[in-house]
């Protein structure tokens, strides 16, 4: 069997008849500076098709690889390494429908969500692209920065090496929904740009932390009945839309007045009060990250409008959007 003992490096190849028409690059080109990351190495492949561009942070426990592919024209991708590779993967834009070898059905590299992905060397991987921007991000772990972390996490061991199996066979596992917390955690590992020195002590506590917070959140849904599981997913991941319990039991197979009852025994609340909440999550995370005005945040999650976001933070904080901006920035910058 064939031991990972350091962190592998995916690599995207373009179809044969590509192959002579395309332009390699170690730099980024000025369109691109806005998705610089720093203190990476570039990697820039232009063509008919558009263009994909590769930024990763290298070291002897882990690989970070921001992915960027601006695609003009439908094309196949061919993602290839040359050792095994075991890699945290998280989409932030963009669906890609994938073909991992040894996997029996095509799978789905989809966008608000983080997985484990086993690929196995030099084999047959596939991945469509249709024109849009998609933008991800793979953490490749070395076998020896696993082990120090079950060392760290006891209780996350289990799990870990069923992660760590299946060198024969492509394999997904386990996709969780990216929520604030993680969101942040990219943030801040996409952003650094401090001393020079100090970039790897900064990143692989960052990198350390995601992969606890992967695994406490497996750990966690382990004790949700799927149906609720199902239906928490579904609605942090379409806020924006108009839903009701009547569209989300349809949506996860089950009756608004069943699916009310799961969610009060669990969280104390029916399925519009749980949503309202996700919402005002959302609408705050936004408030404190990014400067959109405040109707725009209410629309972006579907609240009524600028007033009842005003009233649910009001409730809530005491303050109005306006304050709670202004504070919880002030906090962050302290």
């Amino acid at each position: 069997m064939f031991v990972v003992d350091r962190p592998a490096i995916m690599n995207f190849d373009v179809p044969e008849h590509l192959k002579n028409r395309v332009t390699i690059s170690d730099r980024l080109p000025s369109q691109y500076h806005s998705h610089r990351v720093p203190g990476t190495k570039v990697h820039y492949t232009e063509g008919s098709f558009g263009a994909y561009f590769k930024q990763e942070f290298i070291s002897d426990d882990f690989i970070i690889g921001w992915l960027n592919f601006d695609i003009r024209e439908h094309v196949y991708l061919y993602p290839i390494t040359e050792t095994p590779l075991l890699a945290l993967y998280t989409g932030f834009e963009g669906n890609i429908p994938c073909e991992l070898q040894g996997s029996a059905a095509k799978l789905m590299l989809p966008e608000k969500k983080f997985a484990f992905y086993y690929v196995p060397p030099m084999a047959f991987n596939r991945a469509e692209f249709a024109p849009a921007h998609y933008t991800a991000v793979y953490i490749s772990f070395s076998n020896s920065f696993m082990q120090r972390f079950t060392n760290k996490y006891e209780a996350y061991k289990t799990l870990v090496d069923k992660q760590l199996r299946g060198e024969q066979e492509g394999e997904q596992k386990n996709l969780i929904p990216t929520g604030h917390a993680e969101k942040e955690l990219f943030k801040a590992m996409r952003s650094y740009d401090q001393s020079e020195a100090m970039m790897e002590f900064h990143l692989q506590g960052n990198v350390m932390v995601l992969t606890a917070q992967y695994f406490n959140l497996l750990l966690n849904r382990r004790q949700v009945p799927p149906t609720l599981l199902h239906a928490c997913d579904y609605i942090q991941e379409n806020l924006g839309e108009d839903l009701s319990a009547a569209t989300i039991a349809r949506k996860v197979g089950s009756h608004s007045m069943a699916l009310n009852k799961l969610f009060k025994d669990q969280y104390g609340k029916n399925v519009r009060q749980y949503l309202t909440q996700k919402r005002l999550e959302e609408a705050e995370y936004r408030l404190i990250t990014t400067n959109e005005l405040v109707w725009e945040i209410a629309a972006f999650t579907n609240l009524t409008d600028a007033s009842h976001l005003v009233r649910l933070i009001r409730g809530k904080h005491g303050i109005t959007p306006e304050e709670f901006r202004e504070k919880n920035r002030l906090h962050r910058a302290g």
